[in-house]
This record gives structure tokens, sequence and C-alpha cells, in this order.
């Protein structure tokens, strides 16, 4: 012990090298508990002081970069997974009926709802304008925060390629809401399931490897990761990629939009609005 602190191995020091470390021990602890009361009293405080200390790492060494995956072949088609897990479940019967019947009817009838919420416009499209529009594709690594990976080549059409067709972005607008059809897979403080919502801020949304995605591996996308249309988003966390999309929308701040977070994660498991990985 007296060499573990003191670097010699003077026994004179022993009751002082014993002192040390259970005082040290003890500080610990008793500042284990303190912080735990004080975050589970209020988690939505701990969780801002927690995400505003992380994200002074985040802006120097990670928030400046940026995806390259469209641009560079680290990843090519011999390296996807056949599978891929996701989390969630598609809609279901009572949750949309529209989704449901679209899945029915091969994709017939599914819309998108672009929207401009400072101005009140609307445009929709279908899954045939979507696909009409210039295409991008890449092989990319799913890393999943709960353990899981998987890689796959996703083919779609650039966000900010697709919010060109309701006009410029409008004066104002500081971030894109993309919600979906379906619901959140549980919302952690046990209020009842809400549709799926993530803001992205505007240098991720027109990022060349943020894309609405429609096709996996050169398939289909299939139905339990997001057909007929879903966001990837290879930059972030997957809590920040819409399965299953309803509405695309310029907004000027989604402090406007659910408790106030930018999505239902950071809403409900107040997850950072910095997803970036």
């Amino acid at each position: 012990m007296v060499h573990m602190v003191f670097g010699d191995m003077n026994t004179d020091r022993a009751a002082q090298a014993y002192i040390i470390v259970i005082t040290t021990i003890v500080i610990v602890v008793l500042f284990w508990i303190v912080l735990s009361y004080w975050s589970l009293a209020d988690r939505a405080r701990a969780q801002r002081f927690t995400a505003s200390i992380t994200e002074i790492g985040r802006k120097i060494f990670l928030n400046r970069l940026r995806p390259r995956m469209s641009r560079q072949n680290t990843y090519t088609d011999k390296d996807i997974s056949q599978f891929h897990w996701t989390n969630g479940l598609p809609p279901a019967d009572d949750e949309s009926p529209e989704w449901i019947a679209a899945r029915d009817n091969e994709w017939e009838g599914y819309t998108i709802t672009l929207g401009d919420d400072l101005n009140g416009t609307e445009k929709t499209i279908t899954l045939d304008d979507l696909r009409e529009l210039p295409q991008t594709s890449y092989v990319a690594v799913h890393t999943c925060m709960q353990g899981w990976s998987a890689t796959s080549r996703w083919t779609g059409v650039r966000l900010r390629d697709l919010m060109e067709l309701i006009g410029p972005k409008p004066d104002g607008a500081r971030y894109v809401l993309v919600d979906s059809y379906g619901l959140a897979q549980k919302m952690y403080d046990n209020r009842p399931r809400e549709p799926f919502y993530a803001a992205l801020d505007l240098e991720t949304a027109y990022e060349d490897d943020t894309i609405v995605a429609y096709e996996r591996n050169g398939n289909p996308l299939e139905t339990h990761l997001g057909a007929p249309a879903r966001l990837r988003v290879e930059s972030n966390h997957g809590y920040k990629m819409v399965k299953w999309i309803n509405s695309i929308r310029w907004i000027r701040d989604y402090a406007d939009y659910g408790d106030g977070r930018g999505g239902t994660r950071e809403d409900s498991a107040l997850q950072a609005f910095n997803g970036r990985i």
C-alpha cells in the first residue's frame, strides 16, 4: 500500500497511506451518492449539464468531421451484410392506416409531405417522384450504440436535393424536421407512444451522406428497415435516422416541436441533440 501511494517502501508511512486511500474512497462514494440523487431528482437538468460539458469536446474534436462514404471506397459491395438489424417496429394497423394501405398496395398511394413551416407551404410527392430525382449510392457501416453493426449499400436522394422541390431554403430556417408514420418504440418516461421525429441542423442536413434512402443492397428497402423511404445520416447515431418517413419540413427552431429538445429520443430518453459519432 505504501509503495502504491508514495512510490517507496518506507513502512513508517503505512498509516498515512491507509488514511489517504480510505479517505479517497469515502470521498468518491459520497460524490457518487450526491450526484446520483441530484441527477435523478431532475433528469432533464442533469442531461443539460452533461451535454454542456461533453459539447466542449465535441466542438474541438468531432463536429468539424464529415462523412465521405459517397466520395471514397473504404467499403465496397463485397463487405455488405445480407441482414441488417434494426430498432423499432413498422407502424401497426391502429397507428397509421395510410401507411398500412400503401404497404398492402405495393406502395401505391404512399406520399411524403415536404413542408415550409415558416411560410405555411407544402408539397406532396410520391415514391415515383422520389425515384426520379438525382440518385446517390454508397456503402456504409451502421454501428449502433447498443453494440451491433451492419454494412449496407444505401441508395436514395440527398436530402438537400429533395428539399429543393419546395424552393430555396426560407429565410430564418435553421433546422429540418423529419417525422414518421410510425410511433416511437418506447417512451422512456412512460408517457403514451408518440409519432417518432428528429430534427437536423443545416450542416448535417446538407451533408453529402444525409439521404432519403429507398433501396438497400440494390433492392427496395425492407419493411422493418423503414420502407419505402427512410432517412440515413451517416455522421450521426441511429436515433436521428427516421424510418417510414411521413413528412420533411423546414423549421425555425426545434424548441417549438414536441418537448423542445429536437427529437423523440431527445424528448423522452434525454439523448443529446448532437448525435454525431
